[in-house]
């Protein structure tokens, strides 16, 4: 029965990747959606690669597990007067099914990049080179003041 509630839940701005779809996006273009999501991003070179790995893998998540909740909770309220019926219980286990394969989709590959040590931040079980989607420069000002004549320290731009 549609009640017009509104289920809570994450923005329905964001965008999940399921391989079954006819979707004419890829699973990269989603995550990388996802990824510019997180305010967390600007703390990469403030905190330690581990904690941002961990943190941003946390952050994708509960994203994912707050939408599969989400999904579950308009299926069970509008399922819930047939829940014995054989095929509502196709729907619920085919839905689980989903539910998992969205959540493997938002899990970081975490090796280091191929062009630095920084974590890479593409899906966990990518084919290609690992990236960390950074200049790969240095991002802190140089260490080197005696260097600069007296002159404010530029930023290091070292690799």
């Amino acid at each position: 029965m549609d009640t017009d509630e509104i289920i809570p839940g994450p923005s329905s701005e964001l965008v999940f990747y399921l391989s079954d779809t006819n979707a004419p996006i890829t699973s990269e273009a989603c995550l990388a959606s996802l990824r510019s999501n997180w305010e967390g991003r600007c703390n990469r070179f403030t905190i330690s690669e581990k904690e941002f790995l961990a943190g941003f893998n946390q952050h994708l998540l509960a994203i994912a597990n707050a939408r599969a909740g989400q999904v579950r909770t308009w299926l069970e309220q509008n399922t819930a007067r047939f829940v014995q019926h054989a095929d509502v219980q196709t729907l619920l286990r085919r839905f689980d099914e989903l539910a998992k394969e969205l959540k493997s989709h938002v899990v970081l590959c975490g090796a280091a990049c191929g062009s630095c040590s920084l974590s890479c931040l593409k899906e966990r079980q990518h084919d290609d080179a690992h990236d960390c989607y950074t200049t790969h420069k240095c991002p802190h000002a140089c260490e080197f003041n005696d260097q600069h004549d007296g002159l404010p320290a530029p930023a290091c731009d070292m690799p």
